[in-house]
């Protein structure tokens, strides 16, 4: 291809007429060869040669080709299975079928493999090992309607429509893969971004649910701070319609336990605010230091019994210590 050697040349088995393409994993019904070695094609060291190479091997183990069944032909040597050829005057001597075809030998022999004669043909010049094979990718191919009439040509147009169709099939088929696998990454990401925004709007309900809640909790407590309000309200026009307040009567209990304990409360804070000012009339020598302590004394007596009554009535009504 034009693209060569960047990518893996395209090769084929193009078998002569008396011959059946032998379909295994390496060739394809087209003809296709199909190897390791172009899979794992690297520009920078794979070449022609080396493909070649491996094609030998390869195909030593297992036949690309086989024999149409022949009629009324003379057959060949065993070790060559050669068909019947007819272009004895051709550039160069045609390649048994079977078998390995010639290839430099190693100490670059000069001798000659026979070849076997073509019918019709006479003095069939031999092959030396020595000389370079030819390069079907550097020699251009005869036209393809040259041995149109004897069916004998390297490429028919048989051989070039298949070639074409498996390059056009081979190209659809990477820009089909490209294209799925594009899409298919897009379908993934949108796929993400719906989970996503599933997720986001889950999220969103719950907020907006709690702000609900919220806001019926602020409702219902802004209606009970209004009756509040306008019941202080109510109750300071009471108060500002009387004459003043009596201290006495503001304050009331509710049980007589709750009235002992708020007189003994009261009677401890007086108790205390009382020996405060003792201190204060020592501290300013308004008193003696003897006056002091005696009634001291007498204050902090009282002020235990106090706290001990407030302590009992506390237990007593069941009320935090």
């Amino acid at each position: 291809m034009d693209t060569h050697p960047n990518n893996a040349p395209m090769c084929y088995v193009k078998p002569t007429p008396e011959m059946h393409i032998k379909v295994s994993q390496y060739v394809d019904h087209n003809g296709k060869i199909y190897l390791p070695y172009l899979h794992d094609w690297q520009p920078n060291s794979s070449d022609l040669l080396s493909l070649i190479q491996v094609m030998i091997m390869t195909f030593g183990d297992f036949m690309p080709v086989y024999s149409k069944p022949k009629q009324n032909s003379a057959p060949y040597p065993a070790n060559f299975g050669m068909p019947q050829a007819s272009n004895a005057g051709s550039a160069y001597p045609p390649y048994p079928t079977t078998g390995y075809p010639p290839y430099p030998a190693a100490g670059g022999a000069s001798n000659f493999v026979p070849y076997p004669p073509a019918t019709g043909a006479t003095n069939s010049p031999g092959y030396p090992m020595d000389m370079p094979m030819p390069n079907p990718y550097s020699t251009p191919y005869p036209p393809s309607n040259t041995n149109a009439n004897n069916g004998q040509g390297t490429i028919t147009d048989e051989h070039i429509r298949a070639s074409l169709l498996s390059a056009v099939e081979e190209k659809m088929w990477r820009r089909i893969v490209e294209r799925v696998n594009q899409r298919q990454a897009e379908l993934d990401t949108l796929k993400r971004t719906k989970q996503e925004l599933e997720e986001g709007r889950s999220k969103i309900e719950s907020i907006v649910s709690s702000l609900e809640k919220e806001e019926a909790d602020l409702k219902r407590h802004l209606s009970q701070l209004n009756d509040k309000k306008d019941e202080l309200d109510k109750s300071l026009e009471a108060f500002e319609r009387k004459d003043g307040i009596d201290v006495d009567e503001a304050v009331s209990t509710t049980a007589p336990l709750y009235r002992q304990l708020l007189n003994a409360y009261a009677e401890e804070a007086a108790t205390e605010d009382a020996i405060y000012y003792l201190g204060e009339a020592l501290r300013n020598s308004v008193i003696d230091l003897e006056t002091f302590l005696k009634h001291v004394r007498q204050l902090s007596r009282k002020q235990f019994v106090l706290r001990s009554l407030m302590q009992k009535c506390r237990q007593k009504a069941g009320l935090a210590g």
